[in-house]
């Protein structure tokens, strides 16, 4: 587990910072074309999950001084391939990015 600013960050996956500007940061994320889940269990919106097939990578954009992100879904290496993006609170919580065979799985746990 990694802490960045305010982010507690659980990842099978190698990441690296590409960019930060003062409190700015974005966090890269390869998950090499597989498909993503993202658990929102405790929605009202969404049964379960929510899957993106085929996602190369993924950016965690975020303020160190806030508790939400921006996470950019990348359907190429290029940073503007960026085919869907949304907005995750993180505060009190880890963000887990798990691998799962061929397949990803994004979701919240307790501290």
């Amino acid at each position: 587990m990694i802490t960045v600013g305010n982010l507690n960050l659980d990842t099978d996956f190698e990441h690296r910072i590409i960019r930060e500007e003062d409190d700015d940061l974005d966090l890269f994320i390869d998950i090499n074309y597989r498909s993503l889940d993202i658990d929102n269990s405790g929605s009202n919106l969404f049964s379960s999950r929510i899957q993106f097939p085929f996602v190369r990578s993924i950016i965690l954009r975020l303020n160190k001084q806030t508790h939400t992100m921006t996470i950019h879904l990348m359907r190429d290496i290029d940073l503007f391939s960026a085919f869907a993006n949304f907005e995750v609170d993180y505060t009190d919580c880890t963000i887990n990015i798990k691998n799962n065979l061929e397949k990803v799985s994004i979701y919240k746990s307790a501290l």
